[in-house]
């Protein structure tokens, strides 16, 4: 039987670094616009070569994940962005609908930039597309991934997944509950302090870069 996954309570998850010493980093999870294409665009192409294989199944080129960015459907999917306090877009997660009409079934697809694995950007990006996806009407999350990404089976271990084995495509399941009025007013305000975060956040790194070039 699929398990039904906790959804987060916040768009902000505290993440430690990757010392033992040393303050905590507060990361941010956005869901992402058309706006955004250029930052998901730098994202991805600082994805090393293996970690662009273990993502979309084949070596993929700089000029193909242009291609892929630019057929982004935001109003269709759903695109999150896991942020630092600089703005930099440190993992991304895709969540893909059918492209016709109401699906019961989401999948979802995720990066993490290498400097920033093991602060737990994965586990946040799955709980916020859970709940995307939940409140969208689907019954059902699913990740498929290549036998060799043992980071993303870790995610859907702890995450409490189905494992479907295959020697090709592993798959794993996660249940989603069914939306409410209390999951829907969540989210839609959840999202609004995290477009005015990021917001302040982007607009701050932008003041600095100014303020750096010209000193």
């Amino acid at each position: 039987m699929h398990k039904n996954f906790q959804l987060p309570r916040t768009t902000r998850t505290i993440i430690g670094p990757r010392q033992t010493s040393g303050p905590a980093e507060e990361s941010l999870v956005a869901q992402l616009g058309v706006h955004h294409r250029s930052r998901v665009l730098k994202h991805l192409r600082e994805l090393p070569g293996n970690d662009r294989w273990l993502r979309f199944g084949y070596a993929i080129g700089d000029d193909s994940l242009h291609n892929y960015v630019r057929g982004l459907h935001f109003s269709r999917d759903a695109v999150f962005g896991a942020f630092d306090d600089s703005a930099e877009l440190l993992a991304l997660g895709h969540l893909a609908f059918e492209r016709s009409g109401p699906s019961s079934l989401a999948d979802f697809g995720i990066s993490v930039l290498p400097r920033a694995r093991r602060r737990g950007l994965g586990l946040a990006l799955l709980q916020r597309a859970a709940m995307h996806a939940a409140n969208r009407g689907a019954t059902q999350l699913v990740m498929t991934f290549l036998p060799g990404n043992t980071a993303l089976a870790q995610l859907a271990t702890r995450a409490k997944m189905d494992f479907i084995q295959d020697q090709v495509e592993p798959r794993a399941y996660l249940a989603l509950p069914a939306p409410s009025a209390a999951t829907l007013m969540e989210e839609t305000f959840g999202e609004l302090l995290a477009a005015i975060d990021l917001g302040f956040r982007v607009a701050n790194a932008e003041q600095f870069a100014e303020a750096a070039t010209s000193a």
